[in-house]
């Protein structure tokens, strides 16, 4: 009787590795390179990958205040290739921030619009499962640009109230002076 139990357990262990083998996360870890502000990003999965859950992390730094704009596009060709993108994430300096899900027909797609992000390391995920009997694939794009900072912007604000000022004493001490019609003061 002991040998049935534990080969009956033998069993069970090994049928259960075998499905967490298969069903098992794809992970992968990418840096962007945001030249000129942004930067493409992307997966693809094949035939192997069929049933799976995938993270794609891409990791970037940003030295100042920014705002970002970030979208992932996946679209189903049948059976054949096919993702279910569920979750568009972008986290970082103690703050997460997820993507909204919008889907039309058979393409799915996230969008991230953030802005006074501040300085430091994030990273942005994508996860899904691979549905697709040949795999699947998704396709994106991120941007940033720089927020000015509050002393910076103080200042054109300040610039911007001096200049007012001299062109509404102008057009004060204009309106004061007498005029022939010309535009030219009478001698």
């Amino acid at each position: 009787m002991n040998k049935l139990a534990s080969s009956l357990i033998l069993a069970t262990s090994l049928a259960a590795s075998a499905s967490l083998a298969n069903a098992a996360q794809i992970e992968k870890q990418s840096h962007i390179n945001l030249n000129g502000g942004t930067s493409d990003l992307g997966a693809s999965f094949s035939a192997k990958d069929s049933g799976k859950t995938f993270l794609e992390n891409f990791t970037f730094k940003y030295s100042g205040l920014f705002a970002l704009s970030a979208a992932t596009i996946s679209t189903a060709l049948g059976s054949d290739s096919a993702l279910d993108l569920t979750n568009f994430t972008l986290s970082g300096n103690g703050h997460s921030y997820t993507g909204t899900k919008s889907t039309v027909g058979n393409t799915q797609y996230y969008t991230l619009d953030l802005s006074n992000l501040t300085a430091g390391k994030y990273t942005l995920a994508v996860a899904g499962t691979v549905l697709g009997s040949r795999g699947g694939s998704f396709g994106g794009n991120i941007s940033v640009s720089a927020v000015p900072e509050a002393s910076t912007l103080a200042m054109m604000l300040g610039g911007l109230a001096v200049v007012g000022f001299g062109a509404w004493r102008r057009r004060k001490s204009d309106k004061a002076s007498p005029s022939n019609g010309s535009g030219l003061m009478p001698a």
